[in-house]
């Protein structure tokens, strides 16, 4: 049963305190694929060129920036709706 515990400073009157927000250890080992692969479509990017060859015209839209941004875009969304979905209701 494991799980990523963040600890998030936040200062109250000049002192740090801390509260922890777990998030499930199968939620957190999704998001670091997506994360890794977000990374790895980002490096190996590259720009679309006109007019497109026929192998651009078949090639994975995450190949180019605009399709790896994309994704990335997406990976961030869905990171964010993770931690905001496993914070306590105040």
């Amino acid at each position: 049963m494991g799980g990523l515990v963040l600890c998030v400073p936040y200062m109250a009157h000049m002192n740090f305190e801390f509260e922890m927000v777990s998030i499930p250890r199968h939620q957190l080992d999704h998001l670091l694929i997506m994360m890794r692969r977000s990374e790895g479509y980002c490096r190996k990017a590259r720009p679309i060129r006109w007019p497109q060859s026929q192998e651009d015209i078949h090639a994975e839209p995450t190949e180019f920036y605009a399709g790896a941004s994309g994704y990335a875009g997406a990976t961030l969304r869905e990171a964010i709706q993770t931690i905001e979905s496993n914070l306590p209701i105040n």
